[in-house]
């Protein structure tokens, strides 16, 4: 969810939650006060109204009592006599807070509650109302009641007065209790609220913001191993995996420079030590002729061959140095001209064969394209490449017998990407409705295959990645750079092929590369 959404929902939270639990806490209150004055005091009076209208609640207070009593004291008024029915009555109302007072020409024929009234200040008079009968409110500091009067006449025409008395001190408690307990409900619904908005918030924003803080430290402080794990799928966190994949290709680039340090430095005691050996054998066989060692033509021309030899090897280790240098730089020239293949490869192995003959190495040729066949390359990267698999076949064969085998072929040539459609125009000639479709590029397959020992299958993948030497002990005698595929690969890539190797421990390695064919 997008943080817009985020703070649209929080905005609705912070209006809607509140009022509905407020709402919903009120009526829960209000409807339970209410029950509980309904059941002490009589009254059908709603949560709302008691909350609103309180004086409505104390006009219905006792309201069906004094209804009862009213129609007592119309129908059969010598009933108030009867000291038996006048106590019934006195228990039930005892009930709802209230007791009745029973006045017989203004004396007292029954009082319910002595106490409380003994501190009533007053009392209407008989007819003082002209409808006969009164609901007063008396709020008094001795004693807070309802007052409801009625006048009627006993059967002996003598003026008597009833008084329905409800004291109301639990009431203003209960409903001071009742405004409390919604402020408190208020206050608890903000605060819980407020916690569910921060604890969300917190969650959701603030929380992928202290990772990525925290792993913004960490790679200031050098560690990028620390992943960024955040599961939103909000801005922020959109953020946060951006982060996590510039950490990952930050490691990535760092880790391959390290090794790319550490290959240079393994590459430079390598060459140090390759450089070492045959300038020793030249500086001793220099002594030699120089001492007069070498004293026959003979000793003295096999002597000179031998520098000769020596100085070669180490031209092609600087040589090759070089290279890798303008490799790595792309600063790799190119010539590219329309080559024959028939003749180019036909020329390289005459150049070969003499210096692998005398390695008793049998080099062996076969075209199986027309001999017109030509491709776009560079006359002298190609010959590198050709040189580079020869050579690293020829320094890990192990039979007595060598056998290199070079095999050209032609790859089969793809379908158009799109048929052509035509169309006349005006003047009769032929218009094409679209450009013609570029016929995709052919291919020759180059093949180089020995009858070496082969490569292991977890080595194989490698062994066109730069300063990679399967064969990696020091001490042994078939010493490299690592450098001879890792430099056919970006040549093979610069003239628009592909290279790949194929193996078979034990029987010999195939390297397999492709030319674009040169179309006239």
């Amino acid at each position: 969810m997008k943080i817009r959404g985020r703070l649209m929902i929080a905005f609705l939270l912070l209006t809607l939650f509140p009022v509905l639990l407020i709402a919903f806490c009120s009526n829960l209150i209000l409807s339970n006060q209410a029950a509980l004055l309904g059941d002490r005091y009589q009254s059908d009076t709603s949560g709302i109204v008691l909350l609103l209208e309180p004086i409505h609640f104390l006009y219905s207070a006792t309201k069906e009592d004094f209804k009862t009593l009213t129609s007592v004291a119309d129908a059969n008024p010598d009933k108030f006599r009867d000291s038996e029915y006048i106590e019934r009555i006195s228990k039930e109302l005892a009930k709802r807070s209230s007791f009745l007072i029973i006045l017989d020409n203004e004396n007292e024929l029954y009082v319910g509650d002595e106490e409380k009234y003994a501190k009533i200040d007053t009392l209407p008079g008989f007819h003082e109302y002209q409808s006969g009968y009164s609901d007063l409110i008396s709020i008094d500091p001795n004693i807070p009641c309802l007052i409801k009067e009625k006048d009627f006449y006993f059967s002996d025409r003598t003026e008597a007065q009833l008084f329905l008395i409800t004291d109301l001190s639990g009431f203003f408690p209960s409903w001071r209790q009742l405004v409390r307990q919604l402020i408190l409900s208020l206050l608890l619904t903000i605060l819980i609220t407020a916690f569910l908005l921060m604890a969300w918030l917190y969650n959701s924003i603030v929380r992928p913001l202290t990772i990525l803080r925290i792993a913004t430290m960490q790679i200031g402080a050098g560690n990028l191993d620390t992943p960024v794990r955040v599961t939103s799928t909000d801005e922020i966190g959109e953020l946060c995996r951006d982060f996590e994949e510039m950490r990952i290709r930050l490691k990535e680039m760092i880790d391959e420079r390290m090794q790319y340090e550490k290959d240079t430095r393994e590459m430079i005691s390598s060459m140090a030590h390759d450089l070492q050996t045959p300038l020793t054998s030249i500086k001793g066989y220099s002594e030699g002729l120089m001492e007069g060692v070498a004293n026959t033509p003979q000793k003295q021309e096999k002597y000179l061959r031998t520098i000769y030899a020596k100085a070669s090897d180490m031209s092609y280790l600087v040589d090759e140095l070089s290279i890798f240098a303008k490799v790595e730089q792309n600063g790799l020239t190119y010539h590219f001209l329309p080559l024959n293949l028939n003749e180019y490869f036909t020329d390289c192995m005459e150049e070969f064969s003499l210096d692998l003959e005398t390695k008793h190495i049998e080099i062996l040729f076969e075209n199986k394209c027309n001999k017109d066949t030509c491709v776009y390359a560079d006359p002298e990267q190609l010959k590198r490449v050709i040189q580079n698999i020869i050579g690293n076949a020829q320094k890990y064969l192990d039979k007595p017998k060598g056998k290199i085998r070079i095999v050209i072929e032609e790859l089969p040539m793809p379908e158009p990407v799109a048929p052509l459609y035509r169309q006349l125009n005006p003047d009769g000639t032929v218009a094409d409705t679209n450009p013609p479709p570029k016929l995709p590029d052919a291919f020759v397959q180059v093949s180089i295959t020995d009858n070496g020992p082969g490569i292991a299958a977890k080595d194989l993948p490698y062994i066109f990645h730069r300063f990679y030497r399967a064969d990696a002990s020091r001490n042994s005698s078939r010493r490299g750079s690592g450098l001879g595929l890792a430099i056919v690969e970006r040549i093979v890539s610069d003239h628009g092929g592909q290279v790949w190797a194929e193996s078979e421990p034990g029987h010999g390695t195939s390297i397999f590369f492709t030319l674009k064919i040169h179309r006239a």
